[in-house]
């Protein structure tokens, strides 16, 4: 698959519906990731990643605010309430280690501040 610069594409594991929006679905080998994938994601080389308009947008909350953000001609997908955002970075923060956890909790402390 080449880099394309107008249509929405979608990393996963698996498939899923995005606010109603056609998009490319392209199915990951966890244990074989694609070239484009590292490309897309050459951080930490993990699904999910959205592509659109030729730029990658990785991390599942961070596209789900994103897809509110461009697409807001449907329903939300995520919370409009602050605090019930920051629940959600804080049930995210539980299931992540190192580093990572690091950054999320900066992001929830953040999230916090605006509540």
């Amino acid at each position: 698959m080449e880099k394309q610069q107008s249509e929405v594409v979608l990393f996963r594991h698996w498939p899923r519906k995005l606010k109603g929006k056609a998009y490319v679905y392209v199915g990951e080998d966890l244990t074989n990731k694609s070239d484009l994938l590292l490309d897309y994601n050459p951080v930490h080389k993990k699904v999910p990643v959205l592509v659109y308009s030729g730029q990658s947008i990785a991390e599942s909350l961070i596209i789900l605010e994103y897809s509110d953000d461009c697409w807001n001609n449907t329903a939300k997908l995520l919370p409009e309430d602050p605090h019930q955002q920051a629940k959600l970075h804080l049930g995210k923060v539980l299931l992540i280690k190192g580093e990572e956890r690091e950054m999320a909790m900066k992001e929830f402390s953040e999230l916090l501040s605006c509540v």
